[in-house]
């Protein structure tokens, strides 16, 4: 009779374990992608893609991926070397999250973090002066980019609606 008493407690116990581990393994993060393009003056276009995860209201990994188009005049091979190595300069702050890959006519920047790292938004900027140059913006106080830690604190709509604010399309 003893055995039998503790049968049921036993089953129950184990049902429930099963549905934790099910609650585990099916709950997704919930995470946001937001997109912005913008074409300068030169007509080199800047598409920035960033996908952040949020857990607990906090942001918890962010993946940029920032990509370069260049006309046709601007895809020469020193240019493109001279975009790269200004960018690695920029992200060496990040290198180990930072890959960046050239082609003819675009570069290709692919940051993903998930340490206690900021990411800067809008912050790259071309200039003609007699020769195409690279502005980027390490300010993080600036006013003219957007800044994101990570652990800074966001509910997904609150943080859709602040990078809606600076033109990113959020989905």
């Amino acid at each position: 009779m003893k055995n039998k008493n503790r049968i049921l407690p036993i089953i129950l116990t184990l049902l429930l374990l099963v549905v934790i581990v099910y609650l585990f393994v099916n709950i997704k993060q919930p995470y946001v992608e937001c997109e912005k393009t913008t074409t300068n003056d030169l007509n080199i276009s800047i598409k920035e893609n960033l996908t952040t995860t949020f857990s607990h209201n906090k942001i918890a990994k962010m993946k940029l991926t920032k990509t370069i188009i260049l006309p046709v005049e601007y895809q020469k091979e020193e240019t493109i070397n001279y975009i790269k190595k200004a960018l690695q300069k920029a992200y060496k702050y990040i290198e180990n999250s930072t890959k960046i890959v050239t082609s003819d006519n675009n570069i290709i920047v692919e940051i993903e973090i998930e340490d206690d790292e900021t990411i800067i938004l809008n912050n790259i900027e071309f200039i003609k002066n007699p020769n195409l140059e690279i502005k980027i913006n390490p300010n993080t106080k600036s006013s003219d980019v957007l800044t994101l830690k990570i652990k800074d604190k966001y509910t997904e709509g609150e943080f859709m609606t602040h990078l809606k604010n600076n033109g990113y399309v959020c989905k």
